[in-house]
């Protein structure tokens, strides 16, 4: 089911978490044909295509945190369904191609069709809609896992939730990376800065702060 979960400043913000492998996929409203774009389309392409199109929307573009599969693998439905550019950082290339290996590996019965993607680059930028969407590289989870900032909007991927750390062990995760990573994000972690993260609800900047424990265990010691 789709749910409006926010706003990014120039319009809502709704959320779609797919079922093979839940992950959350956003789509941000904005004055653009189709109605928006989508960050992160899961394995599950059809159903949030389905859920969008309930709303009167389709992507105008897609773009991707990082390369993992549950947060790519519908890029190439929405690519050939709509003809929409697909965004993603070029130090996760590798890490996209091996969907299908890490799918087999976790045994999980579903395979992926490797996007037509546009690569990208550190602090990449765009205008939707007059407003600038923002390649904020941030590895350690991944190689090239970026925030994706959109007005107020932080979309996070798995290297900021609002509750937890994304660490999973998978083929080139850097612990030391996150930490310097999340570190670095941390000033901006205000009230008014909402994190839009990969699995679970969103929050905003201070709460995450605040209220995920096991992040500031994972980080040590870090200025209030």
């Amino acid at each position: 089911m789709a749910t409006r979960v926010g706003d990014w400043g120039a319009g809502a913000v709704w959320r779609v978490t797919s079922g093979v492998f839940p992950s959350n996929a956003y789509f941000c409203e904005a004055d653009v044909p189709g109605g928006g774009i989508l960050v992160d389309p899961g394995l599950d392409s059809q159903a949030i295509d389905a859920e969008l199109s309930a709303l009167g929307l389709r992507p105008h573009q897609v773009f991707c945190t990082h390369g993992h599969f549950d947060h790519t693998g519908g890029a190439a439905w929405f690519r050939e369904r709509y003809d929409c550019e697909v965004f993603l950082h070029r130090a996760d290339s590798r890490t996209m191609r091996s969907s299908n290996f890490l799918l087999m590996a976790l045994q999980i019965p579903h395979r992926v069709q490797a996007a037509d993607v546009t690569w990208v680059d550190d602090d990449f930028c765009t205008d939707i809609a007059g407003r600038r969407l923002r390649f904020l590289p941030a590895p350690g989870h991944t190689p090239g896992s970026c925030v994706l900032e959109l007005g107020s909007a932080w979309f996070t991927g798995d290297t900021l939730y609002s509750r937890g750390v994304g660490l999973n062990s998978l083929p080139g995760e850097d612990r030391d990376a996150l930490r310097t990573t999340i570190r670095g994000l941390w000033p901006r972690l205000t009230a008014e800065r909402m994190v839009y993260p990969g699995h679970g609800d969103p929050a905003d900047g201070e709460t995450v702060r605040t209220g995920n424990h096991a992040l500031t265990a994972f980080l040590g010691t870090v200025d209030a």
